[in-house]
Order: structure tokens, then C-alpha cells, then sequence
């Protein structure tokens, strides 16, 4: 039964009984645990904790206690905002209540227009839940249902919709580690490079490093964003004097006399603040003030002074720490433009930024979610960091999309999400996202060619023929870095973010004309390529069983090798469903009834589903597939385990097209299928090796 505690009643309402009656209408809902009054801003205002019931709970995901304030002025105004803030941030309401939603019950004639244009004008704001004064006196204390008003503004924000960096902790999401390494980094006046994909975070990350920094009053932080036109135009020189200038104004130092030149007022000033705090010097979008400038040619010979600048000033004093950000490392990674020593060159240790950890993106999502009205269950959590890798603006954005789709349906709120829901408007939700996934990967052209030809080799089904460039670090070290490449279960070589594996194939097929993500090898080169893929199959099979033979696993065929392989060679281009039956036949038979019958000759009957699965795991997965559309072929109906494989497997290869509409249908499965087979020979080899 939801209660005013003993201490709210008498030693707060007794002085104040007629703010009793705007608290009672909340008592069919909430406790009322605390209250005080607390002036700030040129505001008294009134404070309580109210404790939310179970029902609360489960409607609008209160899990801690909700700030409430009465405002007993006719007017509200954004000091009124500045006063909460600051009662948030200080004892006891710090670490006790909710962090992102406040109550406000004001006298002013309409606060909930007012909360929402606020809102709207700062998009970052804590959710604002207005409450009339005078509605609320207006009520039968208890009887007044006040989760109508609640769902009526709560659920109308979308909180996912945030494509700016984020300036304010109430969305932001993770980097806990990454965080601290930065600020002890700063506190020991040492350097670092952060660089990642488009949007990863990086400026959010930043500004968060900032708030820390101010909160702990340590010292100062002076941004500089390179795309900004005022900054990127100045001369190395005029840049100098301007971050000077900044310091100065900051430290609230001297200012610099008028004969000195920037380098040396430069100098002059962190000499100076020295004695006063630490300076952290962050430069933002690196590229753009750096010899890879396509805005502004003269960093392309002041690049070298402006930092050798800085770099000789930090020699000489130990309170200053340097920060870049940027998408391309290569700018401490060299150790020389146009034959000069690089400054950056092993004094800037590159960091990269990567997705979100799954449990971050959890966290992310269910926090924003819980007052919209959604409540997002595991395997729609497990889905989203699949989908999108953990990057956190796909993931909002995507999240923003299925809101309004559910929102459009009208359901009764909140909502339970499953992954049925994302998985049915995956498509159009991730044409959505082409644009995001465009801009993430759109500078990898620019920067290095050969990795990102490499990606939407991947992307297009040609991994077979590219997969051992992947263990060079000359073509993959920075997609390896950005977390682009990754390995799934059975290690073979993938693109981790899915939306973007999509767009990158989806753009190159519609650059060649290709009404399929799969580059399907051209009818005129098929006989050939066929032939490469058999030979290049069997010397890596091979491989494979010298490789095996000398660590010492379970063997694949025993002896001699697998049987029938004049078979094998004899393959012919499948052009019609007779032609693949053959080939998919002559497949089970070389390669997966041999390791069955290896089996049956060491008494372990079931060989290939034990030994080949646990201990050649991505084989097994070419295996598997060769299995199932044999079985396919050859029989009329497959028991429901094989019948799902079956589905799993076409709706891979054929990119979720029916196979009706599939053009050279049997050659694409042909071509998967060998295609598969090597990936998993290559991997396994390298696995065992």
C-alpha cells in the first residue's frame, strides 16, 4: 500500500500542508520517501524522492526512486532546469534516484507545453514529466490515475533519435575502460590517439573526457575540431596563438606580450600554467589539419613545424598531454612526410574505438527503451549486437526505426520486443540505414583502396580467392583494428557489422550492373574456374592432412585419402538440376561418406558428427551443407533438423531469394558450395598450423 514514511509526513507536511495534497494524488502509484526544500539559481523549490510500486515498475521501467519538484512560481524558466541539475548532481539524490526522468509539478499555466519545447530545444535534457499544479488540487486525492499523464509523455519521445555527438552522461553508453586510460593518460601528461569508423563515438568519448576532467578540476581541456573552416584555414602559426590565447583565457593567465611569436607565446603560456594546472590539448578530426588535408593544402608543409612545436614544448614541461582523434591513423603510424621525422611518430600510441561490448548495447538499449514504452527482451538485445556489431549510432538509429514501426501498429504499451520484430523489417530498416553505413565506411576508400577493395570482396561472396590476404597485415591491419573483420564460430574470416557486409555488396552489385550480392562467376570462365577450384581444393585438402597427421587429430579418411577423386576431377559445370545432382553426389561421396565409412573402421559409428565437428569445426560446416543438398536431391522429404538446414542454407546462398528466381540456380549452388568447401580448408589449415 503506497505511503508518506513517518519522517515526509511529520517532519515535512506538518510545516507544509498544502503541498501534502499535490503529493497525494501520486500515492496509488508511489511512496513519497523523502522531501526537502533547497534554494539554488534564484529558485526555492520544493524536492521529494517518491519510490516506485511494482506496477510502476513493470509499466515504465522505474527501477530507483523519481526526483519530484514543485515549482510554486507562475513562470517556468531554464534556471528552474539549471536548479534541478544541480540538486541531482549533489547528496542524496546522487546515486539514489533515477538518472533519467524528473517530475515537475508547476503553478505555471501550461508546464507541459513548456517541458516538451524544452525538450525540443535540448535534445540531451533529462525526460521532463510536467505536472499542472492546479490539475493536481483539482483531483480527489488517491483516486486520480496519474499514469495516463506519464504515458502521454513518456511514451511520445524517442530517445534512440540522437545522431550528434553526445554531450550529456544521461546517454552515454559504455567505454568505461577507454575512459580511464585517457584520463590517467592525462594526469601523467602522456599521449594518445584515438581512431575508429565514422560515428563510432569518438567526440562523444572526448566530451566525456572533458566533463571528467572538470569535475575533478584537474586541469583544462582545450578542443580543437579540424573541420571546422576557422580552424583548419589558420596557418600553424595562427593556430598556435589561437590554442595559446585559449589557455590563457582559460588558466586566466597573462596575456602574451605582443613582440612574441606564436611558437614562443605558445611556449610561454603552458611555462606559465605550469604552476598553475594540467593542460590536455585534444585535436579533433586530425585529418583535416594534417598532410592528408584535401580542404586545405597548407597542412601539408605546416603539418611538420606545428608539431615539432608542440612536441619540443612538451619536452620541456611535464603538464601537458596531446589527444588526436580521427578516422586515419596513418597519421602517427608514419614515420616520415616528405622525407622530415615525423613528430607524432611514437610519442601518439593509436588507440581504436570499436563497437560496444554486447553487454554495453544491452544497457544502451534498455535504458533508453524502458520509457518509451519498450521493453527489450535477450535474444532482441542478441540480435541488435549481431546486426549492427555494437556500433552505437546503427544500433540507436536502428532502434529508432523499429519504435516507429511499432508505434505505427498502435499496441498497447509497454511493449515486449522479441527478435521476430526486428528480423520482420530487417530489410527496410537496413535500407534505412545505407546512409549511416555509407558514411562509416565511405573514408576507407580514400585512405586505403586495397583494404577496402578487400572488404567488398568479402562482401560479394569472393572470400575463397582472397582469404589468405586477410593474414597479411599490409591488406587487413586496419580493418582488423576498427573491428570491420572479425571470425565467426568456426573461425572463418567475416565482416562483423552485417548492415554494412549488406550495403558494401548491395553498392558494388548495383556499380557492376548485378541483380545478385554474389559475383557469380561469368558462363565464359566457369569451365576454368572450376577447374581451379577442384585443384586448389585438393592440394589444400591436402595440406589439411599433413597438417593433422603431424599435431596428432583424429584423421579425415584414413590412408589412403578420400576415394573416387578421378570423380572429383571430372566435374563438369552444373547447368541444369541433373548436372548438380551429379555434382553434389560426387561431393558426399568423396568427402563426406568417406570420413562416415573411416569411422565405421575404428567402431565409432558416429564419426562425423563427433571427431569432424569438435575438432574441424568450419569443415564441418562445408561438410554439413554438401550433406544437406545431397539429401535434398535424393530424397522427396527431409526430416524437420535436415529440412530447416536446408532452408538455413539456400536462404544463404541465394540471398533469401526463392530458388524459382534465381538465374543460373544450380551454378550458384555449385559455386557456393566449392566455394565454401576451400574457405573451410584454408581456415582449418590455419587453425591447425
Amino acid at each position: 500500500m503506497p505511503r508518506i514514511v513517518e519522517e515526509v509526513e511529520q517532519g515535512y507536511f506538518d510545516y507544509h500542508p498544502d503541498e501534502r495534497t499535490l503529493l497525494s494524488c501520486f500515492l496509488p502509484d508511489f511512496d513519497v520517501t523523502w522531501a526537502n526544500r533547497r534554494w539554488s539559481f534564484g529558485s526555492e523549490l520544493s524536492v521529494f524522492f517518491l519510490k516506485p510500486e511494482m506496477h510502476m515498475e513493470k509499466s515504465f521501467g522505474f527501477e530507483s526512486e523519481i526526483v519530484t519538484i514543485y515549482s510554486k512560481y507562475d513562470v517556468l524558466e531554464p534556471r528552474t532546469i539549471q536548479s534541478i541539475e544541480s540538486f541531482l548532481s549533489q547528496e542524496p539524490a546522487r546515486g539514489r534516484v533515477d538518472t533519467m526522468t524528473v517530475f515537475l509539478i508547476s503553478e505555471a499555466s501550461d508546464p507541459v507545453t513548456w517541458a516538451r519545447q524544452y525538450m525540443t530545444s535540448n535534445t540531451e535534457s533529462r525526460l521532463i514529466v510536467a505536472f499542472s499544479a492546479s490539475e493536481l488540487r483539482s483531483q480527489t486525492p488517491g483516486v486520480w490515475q496519474i499514469r495516463s499523464k506519464l504515458a502521454a509523455q513518456l511514451y511520445q519521445r524517442d530517445l534512440f533519435d540522437h545522431r550528434l555527438p553526445i554531450r550529456s552522461d544521461f546517454f552515454f553508453f559504455g567505454r568505461e575502460d577507454l575512459l580511464f586510460d585517457l584520463y590517467n593518460a592525462f594526469k601523467r601528461s602522456e599521449n594518445r590517439g584515438i581512431f575508429g569508423l565514422r560515428k563510432t563515438g569518438k567526440t562523444s568519448l572526448l566530451f566525456k573526457l572533458e566533463r571528467k576532467i572538470a569535475l575533478s578540476n584537474d586541469g583544462v581541456f582545450i578542443y580543437v575540431d579540424g573541420k571546422l573552416p576557422p580552424v583548419r584555414s589558420l596557418t600553424w602559426e595562427n593556430l598556435l596563438l589561437r590554442i595559446a590565447k585559449e589557455i590563457s583565457y582559460k588558466l586566466h593567465l597573462a596575456n602574451q606580450q605582443e613582440s612574441e611569436t606564436p611558437a614562443d607565446a605558445f611556449m610561454n603560456v603552458v611555462a606559465e600554467a605550469v604552476a598553475a594546472k594540467k593542460v590536455a590539448l585534444v585535436f579533433d578530426e586530425i585529418e583535416y589539419l594534417s598532410p592528408f588535408s584535401s580542404m586545405d593544402d597548407h597542412w601539408r608543409k605546416d603539418f611538420i613545424p606545428f608539431w615539432q612545436t608542440i612536441w619540443a614544448c612538451q619536452s620541456r614541461h611535464s603538464n601537458l598531454s596531446v589527444i588526436v582523434a580521427g578516422v586515419n591513423p596513418t597519421v602517427v603510424e608514419n614515420d616520415r612526410f616528405q622525407e622530415v621525422q615525423n613528430p607524432l611518430f611514437g610519442i601518439v600510441p593509436p588507440q581504436y574505438l570499436r563497437g560496444l561490448r554486447k553487454e554495453e548495447v544491452q544497457r544502451m538499449v534498455r535504458t533508453l527503451g524502458k520509457p518509451m514504452g519498450l521493453r527489450m527482451s535477450a535474444e532482441a538485445v542478441d540480435y541488435l549486437f549481431l546486426r549492427y556489431g555494437g556500433h552505437p549510432l546503427l544500433t540507436r538509429i536502428a532502434c529508432s526505426l523499429m519504435h516507429k514501426e511499432i508505434a505505427r501498429t498502435k499496441p498497447d504499451l509497454p511493449f515486449d520486443v522479441k527478435r521476430s520484430h526486428l528480423l520482420d523489417k530487417e530489410d527496410s530498416r537496413d535500407n534505412e540505414l545505407s546512409f549511416y553505413c555509407r558514411h562509416i565506411v565511405s573514408e576507407l576508400s580514400q585512405f586505403y583502396p586495397d583494404e577496402y577493395g578487400l572488404l567488398e570482396k568479402i562482401a560479394t561472396g569472393q572470400l575463397a580467392d582472397y582469404v589468405d590476404f586477410l593474414k597479411e597485415p599490409t591488406f587487413s591491419s586496419h580493418l582488423t583494428n576498427y573491428g570491420l573483420i572479425d571470425k565467426d564460430g568456426s573461425g572463418r574470416p567475416i565482416i562483423s557489422i552485417p548492415a554494412v557486409a549488406k550495403y558494401l555488396g548491395l553498392e558494388a552489385a548495383r556499380r557492376e550492373g548485378r541483380k545478385t550480392i554474389l559475383k557469380v562467376v561469368d558462363l565464359p570462365a566457369r569451365d576454368h574456374w572450376l577447374k581451379e577450384r577442384v585443384v586448389a581444393i585438393n592440394s589444400n585438402l591436402d595440406s589439411l592432412q599433413r597438417a593433422i597427421k603431424s599435431n596428432g587429430l583424429p584423421p579425415l579418411f584414413g590412408a589412403i585419402s578420400y576415394p573416387e577423386s578421378h570423380k572429383f576431377f571430372d566435374l563438369l559445370v552444373c547447368a541444369n538440376e541433373n548436372d548438380f545432382a551429379v555434382f553434389i553426389n560426387v561431393l558426399n561421396r568423396c568427402f563426406v561418406e568417406s570420413i562416415e565409412a573411416y569411422g565405421q573402421s575404428v567402431a565409432k559409428a558416429r564419426y562425423f558428427w563427433t571427431e569432424i565437428t569438435d575438432n574441424y569445426p568450419s569443415l564441418f560446416g562445408a561438410l554439413s551443407r554438401i550433406k544437406v543438398y545431397r539429401h535434398h536431391r535424393a530424397h522427396l522429404r527431409l526430416n524437420p533438423v535436415a529440412d530447416a538446414e536446408l532452408t538455413r542454407f539456400l536462404k544463404m546462398d541465394l540471398e533469401g531469394h526463392s530458388p524459382s528466381s534465381v538465374d543460373d540456380l544450380w551454378f550458384v549452388l555449385q559455386q557456393c558450395t566449392l566455394d565454401d568447401l576451400l574457405i573451410s580448408l584454408l581456415v582449418e589449415i590455419d587453425r591447425i598450423t
